[in-house]
Parts: structure tokens; sequence; C-alpha cells
């Protein structure tokens, strides 16, 4: 149980958010899987590592001289609170529509519209998911290290706003410039050991080079997910999925691949718990990040206490469940099998009769978003 306190500073924060009354704000903490992940536990941690001093510091110093582990610990939070947002929206828009209207006319527009702001939440909390994971690792010089992934960071965003300027618009930025030559003197200065971050053989000096000067997301990825914990792996490996079908979503043509959803309020929903889940793990993430930093024990404590490793029971898959494969056929799960990168496919034995017949595709073997779970 959160202590007495601790409870009436969520209700306030709640309140401060989403300006709900008095009487409504109790149940809807202890109700709610994403309310306190997404909004009230990131805002307290927030709030409990940084002033108002220090976010407009932090705003002016591309230079990465003030509190690295606090910028990114407030960083991580205000990324959470964004996919937050993007779930109140999609909980309080996409209920005007029924499953039959979203699959259908201008509804389909709509459904597709709320799809992609979910994947795209959900690519964010994953790259930020992994990319805090690598950070949890690094046992001594954190402030040092992430000292100079800002200044990394910043030099690739400056140059790249300098290039874009000089390219496009014929223009040239003198303060760009500038900004470059001393971010480069300060990388120069700043001694880590192995960044997990950097690309190998690239040089932050050579131009040509700082367009690829970090590693991408499918190099940390690949990097992390032998060494993740059982109980977030899964998540982690599936999500993944939707995270490489999502430029396809978004670009996608009629004829080519589908990976469009079917039962959006269904599936929109398990896109938003995964990345609730994942931001669940981002927070325990940033309290080990922000060790010896973090003076608030109970939020802490709360965090530390979170149990959210895995899809609820009610979106997941066990042996033994009734599916419809692809909207279409009945069948019962048999199997389950989980790859190294933690995706999870399910052996499906075809139950449907149509008739004097039965009906059944080819395959035995599919992936949890191609089945529906159904009451026997």
């Amino acid at each position: 149980m959160l202590k007495n306190d601790f409870v009436r500073r969520l209700r306030e924060v709640f309140q401060r958010f989403l300006g709900l009354k008095n009487k409504e704000t109790e149940a809807e903490i202890k109700g709610s899987f994403f309310r306190p992940i997404l909004f009230l536990f990131p805002n307290i941690l927030k709030e409990s590592i940084s002033s108002d001093d220090d976010i407009n510091d932090w705003q002016k110093d591309y230079l990465s001289k003030n509190k690295n582990i606090e910028k990114y610990l407030f960083d991580g939070c205000e990324a959470l609170q964004i996919i937050g947002i993007s779930y109140s929206k999609y909980k309080r828009e996409l209920a005007r529509y029924s499953d039959g209207e979203l699959n259908q006319k201008t509804g389909k527009i709509v459904g597709r519209n709320f799809e992609i702001e979910a994947r795209l939440a959900l690519r964010r909390t994953l790259e930020l998911f992994v990319e805090s994971w690598h950070f949890k690792e690094i046992k001594s010089d954190k402030e040092k290290m992430l000292r100079h992934f800002f200044l990394v960071k910043n030099l690739k965003a400056f140059y790249s706003r300098k290039n874009n300027a000089e390219k496009f618009c014929d223009m040239k930025l003198e303060f760009d410039t500038n900004v470059i030559s001393e971010i480069r003197t300060e990388l120069c200065d700043l001694n880590v050991q192995n960044p997990f971050y950097l690309a190998n053989g690239k040089d932050f000096n050579k131009d040509g080079e700082v367009k690829d000067l970090t590693k991408s997301f499918y190099k940390l990825f690949e990097e992390a997910i032998p060494q993740i914990a059982a109980a977030p792996h899964v998540i982690v490996g599936e999500s993944y999925q939707l995270y490489a079908e999502t430029s396809e979503v978004i670009h996608g043509y009629s004829g080519g691949p589908n990976f469009n959803l079917q039962n959006y309020h269904q599936e929109i929903l398990a896109i938003y718990t995964r990345a609730a889940v994942l931001a669940s793990n981002i927070l325990k993430h940033l309290v080990i990040i922000g060790e010896g930093i973090i003076k608030n024990n109970d939020i802490r404590e709360a965090i530390d206490g979170l149990r959210t490793d895995s899809l609820p029971q009610n979106l997941s898959l066990g042996v033994g469940d009734k599916v419809m494969v692809l909207k279409q056929v009945r069948a019962e799960v048999t199997e389950i099998s989980v790859s190294k990168c933690g995706c999870k496919k399910y052996k499906v034995k075809y139950d449907d009769k149509r008739g004097d017949w039965n009906w059944s595709f080819g395959r035995e073997w599919f992936l949890l978003k191609d089945l529906t779970k159904v009451s026997d």
C-alpha cells in the first residue's frame, strides 16, 4: 500500500493533469492500469529531481555541463507523459465509433489514424526502453557518459540543421557553426570508455561521418535483447514486430502487404498496453540510472513495486484458449513457442465446422496479431 501522504500527492498531480473532481480521482488512481505509469509516476519523479531553474538551464546548455543524469531522467519522464496524452486522446475519441463503423468508409480512415498514432507511441516507447536499458547497465561514470551522449546528440542535431540550411536555403548559420566547433572541442576533452551508442569506426571530427555517428536502433535492440530479463523479454520482442511494421502502415499502398489492424478497439488498446508495460520497465531503468540522486523514497518504492512485465490476461493467449484465426476460422491454441528475440508464435488446431466439413487454413503457426480470443 502507498502511504497516505503519497496517495494525496498522486491525487494532486492527477487533478492538475486531467482536471478531475476530488471524488473521481482516488477511484481513477486505484483502478487505472495506465495513468500511474504514464502520468503520475513520471510527473512525481521528474519533479523530485529538477527545479524550474534546472529546466531553463538544460534548454540553453548545448554543451551539457549541468546535471546530465537528472536531465536524462526528466526527458525520459516527459516522453512517457507524451505517450500518456496520446493514450488519453485515443480513449476519448475512438469511443465514439463502433468496430463496424471503424471498418468501413470514413470510419476506416479514423481507425487508421489512431492506429498510426498508437504505433508511433509504441515505437518511441520501445526505443526509450532499449536506450534506458543500456544506460542502466553502466556501473560507473554515468554522469560523464550521459554528458558525452548529449554532446553527440547535439552535434548531430546542429550539424543537420546547419547542413539543411546551407543546402536547401542557401543560408549559413554562424551560430550553429560555432556550436559545432565548441561541441567537438568538448568531446575531444571528454574521455569515456566504450560508449554503447557510438557506431564503430566513426569520427565526430569528420563532417562526412557525423550523420552516421551513432548506432541504429536495430543494432541497439539486437545487442540488448539476449540480455534482457525473462519477464520483459517477450513484451519487448513482440513490440518489435509492431515497430517493424510501422513504416509500412504509414506509407502502405493498395496491393502491398496489409499490416493494418481489423478490430481497432481491441488491438489499439493492446498497442497502448504494450507501451504501458514497457513504460513501467523504463521507470525502473530510470530509478537505477538515478541511484543516489532520486531522494523521494516513496516514488522509488512505488516504481520498484510495479508488477507489470507482461500483457494482462485478457490480452494474452495460453494453451487451450479458443481463438478466431484471421477473423475467419475458429481454432484452439495447442502450443506456444518463443523465439530468441522474444517473439511468441502460436500453433492452432482448427475446429471450425461448416455443415458437414471442416474449414481451415493450410498453416498451423500464427502470431498474436493474427488471433482473436473468443469465449467457449
